[in-house]
């Protein structure tokens, strides 16, 4: 049954990632014709996470991550201190200098950001059905 419960974790944990990923999307696009209070256009954000067990990542993982995501062009990391899934943790949210919001890159993010949270409810449904199955065959 560990592997089922392992699989329930799982599954929400991508739910709750793509939920935040959203959620800074719609922070975007929300955003888009915004000016700072130092009068700098309000810049895209992306959330980037990392595996919650440091032991899991490689070293300087997460700056490795950013230089390969970006071609080395994130400016800026402000880090989150909200409670965060198990398995996943947030680990900032990153900003592209001088980059304004593009609502169309935006959209296309928010619908395959979406798609993965629909795949993780797929997931969770049919370990749902096989932990079901189980007890039903137990009892059987």
């Amino acid at each position: 049954m560990s592997e089922v419960a392992s699989a329930f974790d799982i599954a929400a944990t991508g739910m709750a990632a793509q939920r935040t990923q959203m959620d800074v999307i719609a922070a975007n696009l929300a955003n888009a014709d915004v000016r700072r209070s130092d009068g700098v256009p309000y810049r895209a954000q992306t959330a980037v996470f990392e595996p919650a067990n440091p032991a899991e990542q490689a070293p300087d993982s997460f700056a490795a991550m950013l230089d390969v995501a970006s071609g080395g062009g994130f400016d800026d990391v402000s880090f989150d201190d909200a409670p965060v899934p198990e398995g996943v943790r947030l680990a900032g949210y990153a900003e592209r200098p001088n980059e304004p919001v593009d609502a169309i890159s935006q959209m296309i993010a928010l619908v395959s950001a979406g798609r993965a949270y629909d795949a993780d409810v797929s997931a969770l449904q049919a370990a749902k059905q096989m932990d079901v199955e189980t007890i039903d065959i137990e009892q059987g």
